[in-house]
């Protein structure tokens, strides 16, 4: 019998087989697309399962059996499911918490190193630096270490170990089936908007963030979006359906923005969030740059990280965990301005101190908890101040509206984030100042973003760099720099002539080599003015002539009809700064050089509609 590993050969073999065949028939082909959008998204959906299961059986083990602490429930309004008298045991707190980040960092750094950190700008690396590839290994660790790490109540969230799942297992289904490159970073940025839109119970901005979060400038990577919608809606549809319900993750009342009056203090909090986002930036790598010189192994900085979140949560445990059970406390306005301070604040600690120290969680749900803190504050410190003009009812929206502000700032992404508030919450009507204060903090926090691997936009990315050069080097041929003057027939060179007859040549030239063509016009070798310098200097009587001289074999030639991306390519392939034009009949037509083609590149940069004859077009015209 067959072993399991022919067979998946085998199995592997046929589909690549009729991937190929599907690739040259339209219908087939979008059917393909979708086929993949499916598959994502149920794995993603799947490993959500898995992975908020995981988080739920450490926090079982760690927080509640070891430590005998329970966190609010926002599927229970906030409220935690404790037993009636039970109290947390506080000395116990900060060792369960570097309990999950010993066990984290061994785990991370014994079998996939790439998974520190906050796996989204792992999947982002992948993207932009590493042809969308990521190792089949790093989701399953990845799942691990931040189920554990989350568990234990360390700071962090959980959208980028799904991300990263399922970006991991689109990158491992396009390399299994041996897909080009571009589509495999395809269906990475699927497999991260449907890991998104799954935890988030939220797939349009799941979606969304997919193809918005690889830029840090408002660039999209517009060709995976459907992909993405597809995967991310199946993701979303999965996780709520078998595990958490389509209800939304955090509950609120209706809210519907009717006094446009309150944009003005919108607008301020959206300055304040963009200031704050740009200290949680800072702070964030700032102790990460510390962690990376502390001389010990990496296994064990989790650790030490976790010690210091220990520390706070002692005094402060609001900081442990996710947190989305504060944030339904501060919307049900239970929280007072003094915690909701506190608890932003040291929830940018925590969360530095967790995820910089090499510990494995997200940042989007912190970012979320730290913009609804603050958000909260700033909507009471403004209904003290005001409450004629800032109700009561007012603070829950402000709540809101800083969850989605500040991390648009933080992590430039002002799309996703409006839009995934929305969806968390079930709240539309707060659409227009979500859009006012987003705008803002993307604006005012500057370049500084929490995802350090982000582009700032599709020129600057390597995954898109090939296309940016090669399209323009693509609209002239080398036939159209020789019409328009831009390069100009060098001096032929009869295979008998004599040194001195070169030396006169290249004296009067600006080529470095001129062709030696045989009395049938036949092009036989090139003379170089290295070879004749030489010459001039140690032997000036030399009788040989240019045919004892010349270079034969492998000479550096291109069609006049090739384009300039050719003539780049031969360039760098035979080490040459020049080249030898010829026509259709391989007669000769001139010599192209590099500073021909940078000079093409510009003009068609000045006129790109021209179309391929543009270069000679505008000669033609300036000779009139």
């Amino acid at each position: 019998m067959p072993s399991i590993k022919s067979s998946f050969i085998r199995l592997r073999t046929n589909l690549k087989r009729k991937i190929i065949i599907f690739q040259d028939n339209s219908i087939f082909y979008f059917s393909r697309w979708i086929f993949f959008g499916v598959l994502i998204g149920i794995f993603a959906g799947v490993g959500a399962i898995v992975f908020n299961g995981l988080i739920r059986f450490f926090r079982f083990i760690f927080q509640v059996s070891l430590a005998n602490y329970y966190s609010p429930r926002p599927e229970l309004m906030g409220q935690t499911g404790a037993p009636p008298d039970s109290h947390p045991i506080r000395w116990a707190i900060p060792l369960v918490i570097m309990m999950g980040g010993l066990i984290s960092g061994i785990l991370v750094y014994t079998f996939a190193p790439e998974a520190e950190g906050h796996g989204t700008d792992a999947a982002i690396d992948a993207f932009h630096n590493k042809d969308g590839y990521i190792r089949g290994r790093v989701p399953v660790i990845k799942t691990l270490a931040s189920s554990v790490t989350l568990g234990s109540g360390g700071s962090g969230g959980r959208e980028g170990p799904v991300a990263q799942i399922g970006a991991g297992f689109g990158s491992v289904l396009a390399t299994y089936l041996g897909l080009p490159v571009p589509d495999r970073r395809t269906m990475l940025v699927a497999g991260i908007g449907a890991g998104i839109g799954a935890i988030f119970k939220s797939p349009l901005a799941g979606a969304m963030f997919g193809v918005e979060v690889l830029y840090s400038e408002m660039d999209f990577e517009g060709g995976a979006l459907m992909l993405a919608i597809i995967a991310s809606i199946v993701g979303y549809s999965v996780y709520a359906y078998f595990y958490a319900g389509f209800n939304p993750v955090v509950r609120t009342p209706v809210f519907m923005f009717s006094r446009p009056i309150i944009l003005v203090f919108y607008a301020i909090l959206g300055i304040f969030l963009a200031f704050a986002g740009n200290f949680y930036v800072r702070f964030f790598y700032f102790i990460h740059d510390i962690f990376k010189k502390i001389k010990i192994k990496p296994h064990f900085k989790p650790m030490l990280g976790a010690a210091f979140v220990g520390a706070i949560a002692y005094f402060f445990p609001e900081i442990m965990g996710v947190g989305y059970g504060w944030l339904q406390l501060a919307v049900l306005g239970k929280l007072t301005i003094i915690t909701l301070i506190l608890l932003g604040f040291f929830k940018i600690v925590a969360t530095s101190f967790t995820i910089s120290s090499g510990g494995s969680a997200g940042v989007y749900a912190p970012s979320l908890v730290i913009g609804g803190a603050l958000g909260g504050a700033i909507g009471g410190i403004f209904h003290i101040l005001l409450p004629h003009l800032i109700y009561a009812s007012d603070i829950a929206p402000f709540v809101l509206i800083g969850m989605g502000g500040f991390f648009a700032g933080a992590a430039k992404t002002p799309i996703s984030s409006l839009l995934m508030v929305s969806e968390m919450t079930g709240s539309y009507g707060l659409l227009p100042p979500l859009m006012l204060v987003s705008a803002i903090t993307f604006i005012v926090s500057g370049k500084r973003s929490i995802y350090r691997s982000q582009k700032r936009n599709r020129i600057e990315s390597p995954a898109h760099f090939k296309d940016y050069l090669i399209q323009p080097l693509q609209r002239y041929s080398a036939g159209d720099v020789m019409e328009a003057g831009g390069a100009a027939p060098a001096e032929s060179i009869d295979p008998d002539m004599p040194l001195y007859g070169m030396i006169k040549i290249f004296f009067n030239s600006n080529f470095f080599m001129h062709p030696v063509i045989d009395k049938t016009g036949k092009i036989v070798g090139v003379v170089k003015y290295d070879k004749v310098k030489n010459l001039i200097m140690t032997s000036p009587e030399d009788s040989r002539t240019a045919k004892d001289l010349m270079e034969s074999s492998n000479l550096p030639k291109i069609k006049s009809t090739d384009t300039l991306d050719i003539a780049v390519h031969n360039f760098f392939r035979k080490n040459t700064d020049e080249l030898i034009v010829i026509d259709k009949d391989g007669g000769y037509k001139g010599i192209l050089r590099k500073r021909d083609v940078v000079l093409a590149i510009e003009e068609g940069q000045k006129s790109p509609s021209k179309g391929q004859t543009a270069i000679a077009a505008d000669a033609e015209n300036n000779g009139k």
